[in-house]
């Protein structure tokens, strides 16, 4: 699930905002830690965003769902819209948030496993470049990774890859305009 989420985003998420038949998230809230204590807040840009989700996203977010469901039961408690998507272990409830930080400790750890060189924020770099190079406009990727600015922000940090895909625009252009024959005149200059 390669959404661009920054790792607070993800851990705020209740199920209210998780709509699994729509295929949509809203994002509303950010989970910080500061000195060991948990706030939730707005966005980095203060705006609610809505982000399309694939079907093996959902297919994922399902399973959560009813893993917690499960869980839940076993405390005689129900999953509620209120109850968070992800948890520790220290919270079964699942009335408080997953840690930030854990979330980046197990990124690492599981990187580290694999010999992979890679840090939890290039999963938000992959999935901007991903969709610039596949020809998505900015606008979509900015409002996808929650840039405010319409995309100024994104086409700074990802100007090479906008470029690519300009390139590529330009080939295709290219590509369809009727081709030069010999016999065709060559072009004047303008006194």
């Amino acid at each position: 699930m390669t959404t661009g989420l920054r790792r607070g985003e993800v851990c705020a998420l209740r199920w209210r905002d998780i709509g699994l038949d729509e295929e949509m998230i809203e994002i509303r809230r950010n989970y910080i830690l500061h000195k060991g204590v948990g706030t939730e807040k707005d966005t980095k840009t203060h705006q609610m965003r809505r982000i399309a989700l694939d079907s093996e996203a959902i297919a994922l977010l399902r399973e959560q769902h009813r893993r917690t469901s499960e869980r839940l039961d076993q405390l005689n408690r129900k999953i509620t819209n209120e109850s968070y998507v992800f948890t520790g272990v220290k919270t079964p409830d699942h009335s408080k948030p997953y840690s930030p930080h854990a979330v980046s400790s197990r990124y690492r750890d599981m990187a580290e496993r694999l010999d992979i060189d890679t840090h939890i924020h290039a999963l938000r770099h992959y999935s901007a470049t991903e969709l610039l190079s596949a020809g998505i406009d900015l606008r979509t990727v900015a409002g996808r990774l929650g840039h405010g600015g319409g995309g100024a922000t994104t086409l700074r940090v990802y100007a090479a890859w906008v470029a690519g895909s300009d390139r590529k625009a330009a080939e295709i252009l290219g590509s369809r305009m009727p081709k030069r024959t010999c016999d065709d005149p060559p072009l004047r200059k303008e006194p």
